[in-house]
């Protein structure tokens, strides 16, 4: 079977090889956050220090990896890389089956956060090499999905595998860090990828070649170039407008990055990563939910955010350039739910459905936008990388921010966080509504 690529197409084992990448990164840290407490009676010496350490390492040595796995991507070891990646993660997991010591699961849990940040830029990097245009769009809304229902079921697995007397069984969680064996059997299909996706090709075109652009922008480009035109002797001419017609007018080149972009789009993506963070974070503190209940609002999210990736491209076609608008609305939605519609567990659980949806259908295109703050395909992967450092900063900054919000404005209300983010949700969906003609918000027909 052949997947269409945009390219051309391409064997559907290369597409699954590709696909299993997304299926362990993002668990680091789910084997232990289930059976956290019990791990205090397990291990009666143990600080709260150490045990808290088992989630936040691997998260904290994903961030320099994640870094130096995008700066790997620039070399023709792609391939390499990623199989160092998966053992690394592989070994980790396999060796916390066994071990009985804290301080060795802590050392192990570096060396999962080590593997999956390798791991990490390629599972949407090798998308931006082999598809492009509305197949990469659509692409990039599965992986999300399959990364989403990955985290679902392996919740859901833990809670199975350790079910019992957790004084023998607790070991048994650690079985799903052993989910990239799926990875580590499909990667030499990942070698089927053609060469010539791999090549440095320019990820900007000029106005006379962008199918996607309208008469005006077309007319505006052609000024724009004639203006520039005494510049190009001395440095290469930047399109006035990209291949999907957004402006790059202002736009300052560093390092083979669209500075301005990525600015923005780093900050927004933290925003999203940081709001859609707080219901997971900050539901089980209310005590009227009970701990099934903020499970099965935790899941909604993930499973709404399944469900929208995989209709992504459907979804788009339905809310074409207000798509991002869309998205912001829902996610302001669901927190207008969380601060005004108390103690009803039905009422919360839509409230999650709904920023899973925002979640959902924002996630895919922030992973195409990385792709296009490039001036060279060649930088993708380390773009989308740094795209992925601004996700990890956020998750770990969340208890950061609102604690200091809650000193700030002297209250330990369990509604402080839904309200502090709401406002600012608000905020930012009137700035979507302003910037939607530009590329950070931006909708192009390219897409869908």
């Amino acid at each position: 079977m052949q997947v269409k690529t945009g390219k051309g197409t391409i064997s559907m084992m290369v597409v699954l090889a590709i696909w299993s990448l997304s299926l362990a990164v993002d668990l680091p840290g789910l084997a232990v956050t289930p059976i956290e407490g019990s791990l205090r009676h397990i291990f009666t010496d143990a600080t709260d220090l150490k045990i808290q350490m088992l989630t936040v390492l691997p998260n904290l040595v994903i961030i320099p990896f994640v870094l130096l796995s995008g700066k790997l991507s620039e070399t023709k070891h792609k391939v390499l890389v990623i199989t160092l990646g998966t053992i690394l993660y592989i070994v980790a997991g396999a060796l916390s089956l066994f071990t009985n010591s804290l301080t060795a699961l802590i050392w192990l849990s570096c060396l999962l956060g080590a593997g999956c940040g390798l791991i990490l830029p390629f599972s949407t990097g090798l998308i931006a090499d082999v598809f492009t245009g509305k197949y990469r769009m659509k692409q990039m809304g599965i992986i999300s999905a399959i990364g989403n229902v990955a985290l679902v079921l392996a919740t859901f697995a833990v809670g199975f595998l350790v079910a019992g007397n957790l004084e023998h069984t607790w070991h048994r969680a650690f079985f799903v860090y052993l989910i990239p064996l799926l990875s580590l059997v499909l990667i030499p299909f990942l070698n089927k990828i053609p060469k010539s996706d791999y090549q440095d090709a320019p990820a900007t075109t000029d106005a006379s070649s962008s199918n996607a652009t309208d008469t005006k922008s077309t007319t505006a480009t052609a000024t724009d170039a004639k203006a520039t035109a005494p510049a190009a002797a001395t440095a290469p001419a930047i399109p006035a407008v990209d291949a999907d017609g957004f402006s790059t007018k202002g736009q300052v080149v560093k390092g083979g990055f669209y500075i301005g972009r990525t600015i923005w789009l780093l900050l927004a993506y933290f925003f999203f990563v940081f709001a859609t963070c707080i219901p997971s974070y900050y539901l089980p503190n209310f005590d009227w939910i009970s701990s099934e209940q903020a499970s099965t609002m935790t899941s909604t999210f993930y499973f709404a955010m399944f469900v929208v990736g995989i209709a992504l491209t459907p979804v788009m076609k339905f809310f074409r350039k207000g798509t991002f608008i869309a998205a912001a609305a829902m996610l302001l939605l669901s927190f207008v739910l969380f601060v005004f519609v108390q103690k009803s567990v039905a009422v919360y659980i839509i409230a999650a459905a709904l920023c899973g949806l925002g979640n959902g259908i924002a996630q895919p295109i922030f992973y195409t936008k990385a792709t296009e703050v490039v001036t060279s395909d060649k930088k993708s992967t380390l773009s989308l990388a740094y795209l992925q450092v601004a996700n990890y900063v956020a998750i770990s900054l969340v208890p950061v921010i609102i604690s200091a919000g809650q000193k700030i404005f002297h209250t330990t209300s369990t509604l402080f966080p839904f309200v502090f983010v709401g406002i600012a949700t608000a905020i930012v969906f009137i700035f979507v509504i302003i910037r939607s003609r530009h590329f950070v918000f931006g909708m192009s027909k390219n897409y869908y």
